[in-house]
C-alpha cells in the first residue's frame, strides 16, 4: 500500500526519526488544514512512485509553517568555524593554533608566506587571527619578523589598527631591535588612514629622542618623517627642535635632523623654529664633529638669504674657526652661501697680518684661504695674498713654505700676477724634489 513508502520516504528527509509501520501521525500541518500523513497518502496516490511520494513529502515539509519535533531534531546548522574548516586546506587546518611557533622556523616561515601570498581567505583568516596575538613577538624574530612583513600587506585596516593596539606598549623595544625595525618600518609604509597613524605616533610619541639616537630606531623616525604628513609629523618637528643639541652630537641623531632641515621650507614654521635653534647654538655646533653637518645643510637646503642669524652668530669668529678641523670646513661653507656683503665681512676678518701668521701655521687654514682667494673681491685678493707673503717669508719649515706658495697661485692666477708668487725662489724647486703630501685632508 501506499503508506509505508511514504514513511521511508520521511525517515530519509528526517535521519534519526524511527521507521514505524503504523501511521506517523500529523507531522507538520499546512496552510489547506491537511495533516502531513494525508498528504503523503494523496501524492503518493497520484504520481504512484516512491521517489515522487519523496520529493513530494520534502516539498510539503519544506513549505511546512510549524515543523513538527520529529523533523527538527536531525537537522543540525554549521557553525562559522566549521565551514570555516570545510574549506581550509588541509595543511593550514593541521597547523591550527601552531602558526607562531612555525613561524619563528624558517621553512614554517616561508610556507606561512606562501600561504598568505596565494590568497585562500580561509587560510589568510586563520594565519592572521593567530600572527595578530603574538605580533610583538614575532617582529623581533629572525624569521618570524618577514612573516610578520607580509602579514601586514593582506590584513585589513581593522586587522592592523589591533595589531598596533597589541604592539603599542612594546613599540619603543620593536624599534631598537635589529629585526623589528625592518617589520616596523615596512608597517609605516603601509598606514594610510589618519586612525593608523595617530595609533602609531602616540605609542611613539614618549620615545622620539631616544629613537632618533638609536642606530635601528633613528630609521624608523626618519620613515615616520617621509612617509606620514602633518599634524602626525608636526609632533616629531617639536619634539628635535627642543632637544636640538642632544640630536645634533650624535652621528644617528644627525640623520634625523638633516631630514628635519630637509622637510622645513623656507618661510614655515618649523624652519623658522629650526633657525632659531641653530642660530642660538651655532658656534657650538660649527666645532662639532657631527653638528657641523647640521649647520652646512641648512645652508645648502635654504640659502644664504634665510640664515641670516647663523651669520650674525658667526661674526668675528672666522679666524677661530679656520684652524679647526670641523668648523673650517663650515667656514668654506660660508663663503660659499653667504651674501657678497656678508662674504665680504668674513673674508677681511683674516687680512690681519697678525691673525694670518696664525692661520698659516694651522693644518686647515690653507684649505679656507685657497676658498677665500677663489671667492673674494680683487681688491680683498691683493690683500690677502699681501699678509701671506708677509707671514711666510720667514717660516723655517720650508714644505709649509712650499703648501702655502701654491695656494697663493690661486690668487695670482686670478690678478694674473703667477710670478709674484715665486719671489722666493727655490723654493718650489725643492719643495718639488721632496715629494709627499703637503696638508692633512679633511672629511668631506
Amino acid at each position: 500500500g501506499p503508506v509505508a513508502p511514504a514513511g521511508a520516504a520521511a525517515a530519509r528527509c528526517a535521519p534519526g526519526a524511527p521507521v514505524a509501520e503504523a501511521p506517523l501521525g500529523p507531522v507538520l500541518s499546512t496552510p489547506g488544514g491537511q495533516s502531513a500523513p494525508e498528504m503523503r497518502s494523496a501524492f503518493a496516490s497520484v504520481l504512484g512512485t516512491v521517489a515522487e511520494v519523496g520529493a513530494a513529502a520534502s516539498k510539503a515539509m519544506s513549505n511546512s509553517a510549524v515543523p513538527g519535533p520529529e523533523l527538527t531534531e536531525g537537522i543540525e546548522e554549521h557553525s562559522s568555524d566549521e565551514l570555516a574548516c570545510a574549506s581550509l586546506p588541509p595543511e593550514i587546518n593541521e597547523c591550527r593554533g601552531q602558526v607562531a611557533q612555525l613561524s619563528k622556523t624558517q621553512a614554517g616561515s616561508k610556507f606561512l608566506q606562501r600561504q598568505l601570498l596565494n590568497g585562500n581567505e580561509a587560510a589568510v583568516a586563520v594565519i592572521l587571527g593567530e600572527v595578530e596575538h603574538d605580533i610583538a613577538q614575532l617582529m623581533c624574530d629572525a624569521y618570524g619578523n618577514y612573516l610578520s612583513s607580509i602579514a601586514f600587506q593582506a590584513c585589513t585596516v581593522k586587522q592592523r589598527k589591533r595589531m598596533l593596539q597589541r604592539m603599542a606598549p612594546q613599540v619603543a623595544c620593536i624599534a631598537c631591535d635589529k629585526r623589528g625595525t625592518h617589520a616596523l618600518q615596512a608597517l609605516i609604509g603601509l598606514l594610510t588612514t589618519p586612525e593608523e597613524q595617530d595609533l602609531l605616533v602616540s605609542a611613539v610619541k614618549p620615545h622620539i629622542i631616544e629613537l632618533c639616537v638609536d642606530p635601528n630606531g633613528t630609521h624608523v623616525v626618519q620613515r615616520l618623517l617621509c612617509c606620514f604628513a602633518p599634524p602626525c609629523t608636526d609632533l616629531v618637528h617639536g619634539l628635535v627642535v627642543a632637544s636640538l643639541l642632544q640630536v645634533a652630537h650624535h652621528p644617528h641623531g644627525l640623520c634625523v635632523l638633516k631630514k628635519c632641515i630637509s622637510q622645513a621650507k623656507p618661510g614655515s614654521r618649523h624652519q623658522e623654529l629650526l633657525l632659531s635653534q641653530l642660530a642660538k647654538h651655532a658656534l657650538d655646533l660649527v666645532q662639532s664633529p657631527y653638528g657641523n653637518y647640521a649647520v652646512q645643510h641648512a645652508l645648502d637646503e635654504w640659502g644664504g638669504s634665510w640664515c641670516t642669524p647663523i651669520f650674525n652668530s658667526l661674526k668675528g669668529r672666522m679666524m677661530q674657526l679656520s684652524i679647526q678641523k670641523f668648523s673650517s670646513n663650515v667656514v668654506e661653507k660660508l663663503f660659499c652661501a653667504a651674501p657678497p656683503e656678508f662674504r665680504t665681512l668674513f673674508i677681511s676678518e683674516l687680512v690681519d697680518t697678525e691673525k694670518m701668521s696664525v692661520l698659516v701655521n694651522s693644518n686647515y687654514g690653507h684649505f679656507v684661504v685657497k676658498r677665500a682667494l677663489q671667492l673674494a673681491e680683487l681688491p680683498q685678493v691683493h690683500l690677502l695674498l699681501d699678509a701671506m707673503r708677509r707671514s711666510i717669508e720667514h717660516m723655517p719649515n720650508r714644505r709649509m713654505r712650499a703648501k702655502w706658495e701654491k695656494v697663493m697661485t690661486t690668487g695670482s692666477d686670478r690678478l694674473g700676477d703667477r710670478g709674484a708668487v715665486s719671489a722666493r725662489g727655490g723654493c718650489a724647486t725643492a719643495t718639488s724634489s721632496m715629494g709627499g703630501k703637503s696638508g692633512v685632508r679633511r672629511p668631506a
